[in-house]
């Protein structure tokens, strides 16, 4: 097992025409999809929040983010995209592989179709206290 890397197209939200490939780190370690700050302002993206992160280190860090598109396996979604300082790693992170409905296969190192998890059914709602029987399943 271990790890590897997989190219992902990042876009500029205001200018979807232009594009950047980056090879990205695949980490379901890490929450959040880290990218360089310089190569998402190179794309004219800027920070619209702050998130405050808790690094594997153990030091807290405060990072720049914003939504962006981004294409994988020939899809395009948009996710939460933080803007990596030097000495950050640029990671596909666990938020971004859900969003594209996709896990780890570490053995052959890539990534794969995933079943995840939804919303639970009425009868196990009830049972834990969480509504009715009468609930109507999505």
């Amino acid at each position: 097992m271990g790890t590897f890397f997989t190219e992902v197209h990042l876009a500029s939200p205001a200018l979807p025409a232009r594009r950047e490939m980056v090879k990205l780190l695949v980490d379901s370690g890490s929450l959040y999809t880290w990218v360089s700050a310089a190569v998402l302002r190179d794309l004219g993206i800027q920070p619209t929040e702050r998130r405050r992160l808790l690094t594997i280190e153990g030091r807290t860090v405060d990072r720049g983010a914003a939504e962006i598109p981004i294409t994988l396996e020939g899809r395009t979604l948009h996710t939460l995209c933080l803007f990596g300082e030097p000495g950050d790693l640029e990671v596909l992170g666990a938020y971004t592989l859900e969003g594209f409905g996709l896990a780890i296969d570490p053995v052959q190192r890539r990534l794969v179709p995933a079943i995840l998890y939804g919303a639970g059914a009425p009868v196990a709602c009830d049972e834990a206290g969480y509504g009715s029987r009468s609930a109507t399943a999505i």
